[in-house]
């Protein structure tokens, strides 16, 4: 009688038991391996210039709006993520930042790649703010593009978790591409690498918590079985 009063009586912990603490420090770890990209962004010699025989896109500077936006996208979504994922899900996706993020840290150090300088005219304020990034930002750190791998690692989240807007995450990952693209920023293998790395880091994830994540959401959802992995 008495264990059962117990049972009753112990709160549940509905899936947080990561303080948010503890969650912020794993984030700020995460942004840390990844800020690799400042300084090896900013190297004056060395490296390689990735650019293949189709990279032929021409510099349209109002790409740089979705180029820029995407910080603001990124910002809202691990917020989100902070505050509104399970401690499953957040295990899974810290799992796979910290690897995507190292991959690239460790391409970035010991395989330098940069992008040519492109020459830009106008006045307006798409061409102005697409200089003021190539000039101060640097054209170094090339290859993964880090705009394409951490938008892509999110939008797979995203598609996980929210499987019913997956048009919109695939919308979201196709404009960010192009704009590295026509923004001069970046070339189709960095483009490329991106995926591969977004994509080997989101497995990852996912198997560092036995994909126990992908099963409880879909168990979730109406005429879905999940197997059990036992």
């Amino acid at each position: 009688m008495s264990s059962l009063a117990h049972r009753i009586e112990k709160p549940e912990r509905k899936g947080f038991s990561f303080s948010l603490r503890r969650r912020l420090l794993l984030v700020f770890l995460a942004c840390c391996i990844q800020m690799v990209y400042i300084p090896t962004s900013n190297r004056i010699a060395g490296g390689m210039e990735p650019k293949l025989s189709i990279d032929v896109f021409p510099i349209w500077p109002i790409w740089v709006f979705p180029y820029v936006l995407c910080y603001f996208l990124w910002l809202g979504s691990i917020a989100w993520i902070i505050f509104g994922v399970d401690d499953l899900q957040f295990r899974s996706f810290i799992a796979a930042c910290l690897l995507t993020f190292t991959l690239g840290a460790l391409t970035f150090i010991f395989f330098p790649t940069y992008v040519e300088k492109v020459s830009l005219e106008g006045n307006d304020i798409f061409t102005g703010l697409l200089y003021i990034i190539q000039e101060d930002w640097g054209r170094y750190a090339a290859l993964p593009s880090g705009h394409v791998y951490i938008t892509t690692l999110l939008a797979l989240f995203f598609g996980r978790w929210y499987p019913r807007f997956k048009f919109l995450w695939i919308a979201i990952i196709v404009i960010v591409s192009l704009s590295t693209l026509f923004t001069g920023q970046h070339y189709i293998l960095d483009v490329l690498g991106g995926y591969l790395v977004a994509l080997a880091g989101y497995y990852f994830g996912h198997w560092w918590t036995g994909g126990q994540g992908a099963r409880k959401w879909m168990s979730k959802r109406p005429g879905k079985r999940i197997p059990s992995s036992s």
